[in-house]
């Protein structure tokens, strides 16, 4: 019922789906479960919209009530306000709602980079994630198999020396690695990893990472699972979790979903480092000494995989730098003090086009497109 709860604050619920949600709110439990849920993952402080919870949530059900055809906008407005998250500020302010100002002179076109697969002798192959075929090295030794946007290398691997592939997935798409062992890989848009095409049978399994993936290791005692980057390692024996290594972000950040993990420095012993339990984030400040660890929720953290963008505590500019890498768009921020204020936010599956528009209804922002390019003043 949460899908639906989703789709009726995006204002895409069809009639079906809107008379099961209306059947479900006759019992008041799950009327408390609505108002909680909305605000614990749409990030909708329901007192901002009106004066109080009870307002707020009964405009919902009177919405429901007159409705009765398939929707597509509810009540634009308010459903837009939910599926941004009404932008509330860290210190809990909020900009006096206005009018977007656009001057939309061209039509924005995300650009459409290829992902790229690069072989021990520097080779380049591109990866056409329309089709499927056999991956082979410069040998011609099948190395794996291609399926659209994932390739599996524990089908077929010929290759028995130590050799390293690097697959690099542009801005504005993501990708699937199933590695020799059989551990999964989804890597996030503008990420890189470098790893063995098939692992030592007697060495730690190690692989490098820049950029954002989501592993789900294959367990084996004997080879620890090792995932490098820049000076700190994360190292596992069967689990599953989330590595956030973007070189522009100031923050290295690792958040585990199952099992457990060590995080180590590289300049560090194995004893000095630091373990973590499902449902901590560990976040490393890149050249610092410490690691924090800290307790999350964590679909928050890997709903990227489902085509979701969610933001928490991070300021304008930043929220910018990940719409940039999702959409593969470059946005350029010409208001710095906007900049450095501090949003939550989410969006489910949303186009640019309905981000920018989100953000017209919840924040005064003038901005136009000029070459491809989303500038706001």
């Amino acid at each position: 019922m949460k899908n639906n709860i989703t789709k009726l604050l995006m204002g895409t619920i069809s009639e079906e789906e809107l008379v099961a949600l209306r059947k479900w709110l006759d019992n008041p439990e799950n009327q408390s479960i609505l108002e909680t849920y909305v605000k614990e993952y749409h990030d909708l402080n329901l007192s901002l919209l009106k004066d109080n919870v009870e307002e707020a949530y009964g405009k919902t059900i009177r919405q429901i009530e007159r409705t009765e055809r398939p929707v597509r906008k509810l009540f634009p407005n308010w459903a837009k306000y939910a599926a941004a998250a009404v932008l509330i500020f860290g210190l809990g302010l909020m900009y006096q709602q206005g009018v977007f100002s656009t001057k939309k002179s061209h039509i924005l076109v995300p650009n459409d980079d290829v992902v790229t697969l690069v072989t021990e002798n520097g080779s380049v192959q591109t990866i056409d994630v329309q089709t499927s075929e056999i991956v082979k090295d410069e040998n011609g030794n099948v190395i794996g198999k291609q399926e659209k946007n994932q390739i599996n290398y524990s089908v077929g691997n010929e290759v028995k020396e130590l050799i390293y592939n690097t697959l690099n997935v542009p801005k504005g798409k993501t990708f699937q690695i199933t590695l020799s062992d059989g551990t999964v890989v989804h890597m996030n848009a503008g990420s890189s990893l470098r790893y063995p095409v098939n692992f030592s049978p007697t060495q730690l399994r190690k692989v490098f990472l820049d950029g954002e993936a989501y592993f789900d290791v294959t367990k084996d005692k004997s080879r620890p699972f090792v995932v490098s980057v820049d000076d700190l390692d994360v190292k596992v024996l069967g689990t599953e979790f989330n590595v956030s290594s973007y070189s522009e972000d100031t923050n290295i950040e690792v958040v585990l979903v199952e099992g457990a993990v060590g995080l180590n420095k590289i300049s560090e012993s194995p004893e000095e480092g630091v373990e973590l339990v499902p449902g901590q984030r560990g976040a490393y400040r890149r050249n610092s000494e410490n690691i924090h660890i800290d307790s999350v929720n964590t679909d928050l953290y890997t709903s990227w995989m489902q085509g979701h963008l969610v933001f928490r505590e991070l300021t304008f500019d930043q929220i910018l730098t990940k719409l940039g890498r999702h959409y593969n768009i470059e946005l350029e921020n010409r208001n710095s003090e906007l900049g450095q204020e501090v949003f939550n936010a989410s969006f489910n599956d949303a186009t640019i086009e309905e981000v920018m528009s989100f953000f017209n209804d919840t924040h005064e922002i003038d901005y136009e497109i000029s070459d491809n390019k989303v500038i706001i003043k």
